[in-house]
């Protein structure tokens, strides 16, 4: 029932390693500038820095932007922010959005309170220019919901099934 889904994460990995590759060849091309010709060349070691920075953010983004489904709960998150988390036992049903709805709705949650969150599609890239340029398709992360859920009330259902609960 564990279920990660990052569409991302590979891309962002990639991208960071060229950063550093590209920082690393920045940076010994400055110090043999500064050796050879003149030590004010040690003044531009900022674009290698920026470089690694740009690196560190793709390797957090990477790691970070997913929808994860435990046996207790789901939790997705974005490039930014808080992770959002619902326990399995606070929702009442999980529900697909209606054709048409904003791109990044990938689904509604009903809580047993009656609320309703929306479960935003924010490990999903903004910049990816395949999610740009075309709607994204939320079918995978719907039917692990979906499944999660089914899941827990299996699992739910066993245990008062058992003697003695």
């Amino acid at each position: 029932m564990n279920t990660v889904i990052r569409r991302e994460g590979n891309i962002s990995k990639f991208v960071g390693w060229m950063l550093v590759v590209m920082a690393i060849l920045a940076f010994i091309t400055l110090i043999v500038i500064a050796v050879v010709g003149d030590p004010v060349a040690l003044i531009f070691l900022f674009g290698p820095v920026i470089l690694l920075i740009g690196a560190w953010v793709n390797f957090h983004m990477g790691a970070r932007a997913r929808l994860e489904i435990t046996p207790e709960e789901f939790i997705w998150c974005g490039f930014t922010g808080r992770p959002h988390r619902i326990a399995w036992l606070d929702l009442d049903r999980i529900l697909i959005p209606a054709p048409g709805s904003r791109p990044r709705l990938a689904a509604a949650a009903r809580l047993r309170s009656g609320r309703i969150v929306e479960v935003d599609s924010l490990w999903l890239s903004p910049t990816n220019p395949a999610n740009v340029l075309t709607p994204p398709d939320h079918g995978e992360a719907q039917r692990a919901l979906i499944d999660g859920h089914k899941a827990y009330l299996a699992r739910m259902s066993q245990q008062s099934d058992l003697p003695g609960r």
